[in-house]
């Protein structure tokens, strides 16, 4: 396993002098990487951004371009320095190649940002070793950040449906509460409790219930802008936040929830005919302070339209 990924590792060589490159690519390919090489800054800075990925970059300090203007050319410091200072290739690791009797050198690649260095001459058995040992803490690093990535959504994610949760509505709605304020836009909120969900449990059973409430969720979702969030608020409750959105435009949503929902929902090979009771809200421009006040606004909505029976919406206007 630790071969194969190893042979996928793209390592480019960045050195001017012809002889070198073609040593230190034959020296990557016979470990099995893929190679590209590069002899002067500007080519390596093109490659890196058109033709990148690198896991790594073998990358010589000096690099004289024949090309280039007196003091215009672009050395091995510089290149660092750049590919350190991109948000998309910071992670690039670098291998600076310096002279060995200058140590200077080494420090000011370091300082440029670079991850190790090697100094010519150099030992092939001490390089490939670095290159391997590099790589290797590189891919355990990839898994740490990919799985914080997944825990973090598992953090803002309803299990059941996949839609966000209640923690995750809630950090939106502070965020479009802060962006009302500012920028003196409407938003709105839904709150929806599906009125017969119980009948559907108690007899199929709640794991043939879990399906229906995914069918329920994905329903709602069809018809929302992108700007929009659909949360699971709670049991049979969902939540929906419409992003600079007035009265007549939530009234528009709402109803056409309703319209979405007087189709009969598929849940593992049954159909199902659900209700719901929706609570509407809307806040015109800056005029609400807290998260707390839409929540209770929109689940008094609610509650009026389940009184009126419910398979209907019920409108508030925020104050």
């Amino acid at each position: 396993m630790q071969k194969t990924m190893e042979k996928n590792n793209r390592i480019l060589i960045v050195e001017d002098n012809k002889s070198l490159n073609e040593i230190l690519c034959k020296i990557v390919q016979s470990e099995g990487y893929d190679s590209a090489s590069v002899s002067t800054g500007k080519e390596a800075l093109e490659t890196i951004r058109d033709d990148g990925p690198f896991d790594l970059v073998l990358l010589d300090i000096m690099l004289p371009d024949p090309d280039a203007p007196p003091g215009l050319g672009i050395d091995g410091l510089e290149v660092c320095k750049q590919i350190k200072g991109d948000p998309v290739l910071k992670e690039t690791l670098i291998f600076m190649v310096t002279v060995k009797d200058q140590p200077d050198d080494i420090m000011k690649g370091v300082d440029a940002g670079a991850d190790d260095y090697i100094t010519k001459p150099f030992n092939t058995t001490l390089l490939i070793a670095k290159i391997k040992a590099m790589l290797r803490i590189k891919h355990l690093q990839d898994e740490l950040i990919s799985k914080n990535i997944l825990l973090e959504e598992m953090a803002v994610t309803d299990g059941l449906t996949g839609i966000p949760n209640y923690r995750h509505l809630i950090d939106k709605l502070a965020e479009e509460i802060r962006r009302s304020r500012r920028y003196r836009t409407p938003f709105s909120m839904i709150l929806l409790d599906l009125d017969n969900f119980k009948e559907v449990n108690d007899t199929y059973g709640h794991r043939h219930g879990d399906f229906v409430m995914k069918s329920v969720a994905n329903a709602i979702y069809q018809g929302l802008r992108e700007t929009d969030l659909l949360a699971r608020y709670g049991g049979d409750e969902f939540a929906v936040l419409l992003t600079q959105t007035d009265q007549g435009g939530s009234r528009k949503v709402a109803e056409q929830i309703l319209n979405r929902l007087s189709d009969p929902v598929q849940a593992d090979g049954r159909d199902h005919m659900i209700a719901a009771s929706i609570g509407l809200v809307s806040f015109p421009p800056g005029q609400i302070e807290s998260s707390d006040k839409v929540i209770i606004a929109a689940d008094e909505a609610l509650y009026q339209a389940k009184k009126l029976g419910g398979n209907q919406y019920f409108f508030l206007e925020g104050k």
